[in-house]
C-alpha cells in the first residue's frame, strides 16, 4: 500500500518523450519525439555534423528539455552541444584540478543549470605498474555550473572509477545515485538546488566487486531500483539503503542460451515491468583470451509481489544476438526507446534490434 501510494503521488516520467514545438515558419504543430520505425523505408541517416574530442569519448547525457547534449571523455573535458545546430556551446574543465581528470558519465540537473560528472582521477606524479597508467586516486563527483564553467561542488566518497550517475526525486527530496568500480553504490541526498550535499550513504553488501549501472523501477515512486553488479542484477531499496533481492547470474552460466519464451510464459495479471540487460562473458577459450559464448542482450520481465513480504520474480523473455555482435567489454552501454534496442560493439558498430521480434533491423557502421 505504501509503494502504491508513492507511485500515485509521484507518477513516473518513463517513456514521456520530449516533444519540441516547431519554430515559427517551420510548419504548424510539427513535433519530434522517439523513433517509431527503423527499416528499409525508414533508414537511419548520418547527420553532417561532427561531435568529437581530441581523445576517446566515453559517454553522453541529454538535458531534460533536449536542447543540450553533453559528451564526456578521457581528455578531462566536457563539451556541451546545441542539439539543433550541433555547434559546441561551451567546454567545461576543472582548471583548479592539479591531477588528471577523465570523465566517463554525467547528468544535467532538471533545470539544466548544473551538470554532475564523474569518472576517474589519476595522480599526475605517480605511475602504477599494475595498471600501466597513472596511479588512481579517490574519484569525486564534480558539479559544474553550465553557464560559468565553475566547479561549484566536489563530492567525495568513491575510491575508484565512477561508472554511472542517476538523479531522482524521492518523496519530494533530491538524490543522486552513483555506481563505481570500487564495488559500492552510493546515495547522495542533495538540497533543493542539487548543489549542496545533505548526507551520503553507501549501499553495501560485502560481496559486490563492481557496480555498473542502475535503473529505477516503474510504479514504485523511485523507491526501488535494479543495479547491474558483477554477474548479477540486484534489486535495491533507495530509502532504506539495503539490498532487497539478488537474482541468479544471467551470463556465463553453465546452461545454453535461452530460447525465445515470449509465447510460452503467460503475461502476469499483476504489476510488472520490463528491462534489458547486456552481458559480458568469461574469457574461457584460446588461453583465456576470448569467450566461447556469444555476446547477447536479454529482455526480462520483473513481476512485482502482490502479498506482504512477497518475492519479485525475474522472467527471461527474449535474447538478442548476431554472429557479428561482439561487445565483451564492461563499459559498453546499450540504449532503448521501448521499440528498438541499440547495442554498440567493440569494433565501432551499433546493432539495432527490434525489441518485439528480436530481429536486427540495422547496423550502424560509421565509427572507425
Amino acid at each position: 500500500e505504501e509503494v502504491r501510494s508513492l507511485a500515485n503521488q509521484y507518477p513516473d516520467q518513463y517513456w514521456k518523450q520530449l516533444l519540441q514545438a516547431s519554430a515559427p515558419g517551420e510548419g504548424d504543430g510539427a513535433v519530434s519525439g522517439c523513433i517509431d520505425y527503423i527499416d528499409e523505408e525508414h533508414p537511419l541517416e548520418l547527420l553532417p555534423h561532427s561531435i568529437s574530442d581530441q581523445m576517446a569519448l566515453t559517454g553522453m547525457a541529454l538535458s531534460l528539455d533536449g536542447a543540450m547534449l553533453a559528451t564526456f571523455g578521457s581528455s578531462g573535458q566536457v563539451h556541451i552541444w546545441d542539439t539543433d545546430t550541433f555547434e559546441c556551446l561551451t567546454t567545461l574543465r576543472d582548471s583548479s584540478e592539479p591531477n588528471i581528470d577523465e570523465f566517463f558519465v554525467g547528468q544535467f540537473t532538471p533545470n539544466s543549470e548544473y551538470l554532475v560528472v564523474g569518472g576517474k582521477l589519476k595522480d599526475r606524479k605517480r605511475w602504477s605498474e599494475a595498471d600501466e597508467d597513472n596511479h588512481i586516486l579517490p574519484c569525486p563527483l564534480k558539479i559544474f555550473n553550465v553557464l560559468t564553467g565553475e566547479v561549484v561542488a566536489r563530492l567525495e566518497g568513491h575510491s575508484e572509477e565512477i561508472l554511472c550517475i542517476k538523479g531522482v526525486v524521492f518523496k519530494g527530496e533530491n538524490y543522486l545515485v552513483t555506481t563505481s568500480q570500487d564495488g559500492y553504490i552510493r546515495r547522495w541526498h542533495m538540497d533543493s538546488d542539487w548543489v549542496v550535499l545533505l548526507d551520503t550513504k553507501e549501499i553495501t553488501d560485502g560481496v559486490t566487486c563492481m557496480a555498473f549501472t542502475v535503473s529505477f523501477l516503474p510504479n514504485t515512486g523511485n523507491r526501488y531500483f535494479m543495479a547491474a553488479t558483477d554477474d548479477h542484477v540486484t534489486l535495491m531499496d533507495l530509502e532504506q539503503g539495503v539490498i532487497v533481492q539478488r537474482f541468479d547470474p544471467i551470463y556465463s552460466s553453465t546452461r545454453a542460451p535461452a530460447a525465445d519464451t515470449s509465447d510460452t510464459i503467460a503475461a502476469p495479471t499483476g504489476p510488472h515491468a520490463y528491462f534489458v540487460t547486456r552481458g559480458v562473458e568469461l574469457l574461457d577459450a584460446e588461453d583465456n583470451t576470448v569467450s566461447s559464448r556469444p555476446n547477447t542482450c536479454t529482455l526480462h520481465r520483473l513481476v512485482y509481489p502482490t502479498e506482504p513480504n512477497g518475492k519479485f520474480a525475474l522472467q527471461e523473455i527474449r535474447r538478442y544476438y548476431h554472429d557479428e555482435y561482439l561487445s565483451n567489454s564492461w563499459l559498453i552501454r546499450i540504449a532503448a526507446n521501448g521499440r528498438y534496442l541499440l547495442a554498440p560493439t567493440l569494433n565501432g558498430q551499433v546493432f539495432v534490434f527490434n525489441i518485439a521480434t528480436g530481429q536486427v533491423t540495422g547496423i550502424l557502421r560509421d565509427h572507425d
